[in-house]
């Protein structure tokens, strides 16, 4: 799948968060799924430049927001909508990671 694909997918699983908050009238749900959203949306934008550390930076946050809404006891279906971000992403890391057994290239 594309890095644009993936963090598609990403931005899918976030936009489920957000119905759920918003069936739920969670205004701190809607407000953390948006945060992240926008964040994604971002490097959807950026996908042909995407690397690595910018995908490193969105993991945290992403797990900062489900940390604070499991804390928070808010829906379920929201913490899990966050949590299949977060494994998308981590795909995506693995996907942009070079093979931990490949030479570094250089340039004469």
């Amino acid at each position: 799948m594309s890095v644009k694909g993936q963090l598609r997918a990403c931005t899918d699983f976030l936009m489920v968060g957000m119905k759920a908050a918003e069936r739920e009238e969670s205004e701190s749900g809607k407000k953390l799924v948006r945060a992240c959203m926008d964040h994604v949306e971002l490097l959807v934008r950026l996908s042909d430049n995407v690397k690595v550390h910018d995908v490193e930076a969105t993991i945290p946050l992403l797990n900062k927001a489900a940390a604070e809404m499991y804390s928070d006891d808010l829906s379920p279906a929201i913490t899990s909508a966050l949590r299949s971000a977060i494994e998308r992403l981590h795909a995506l890391r693995t996907e942009l990671a070079p093979p931990a057994n490949a030479k570094p290239t250089t340039t004469r």
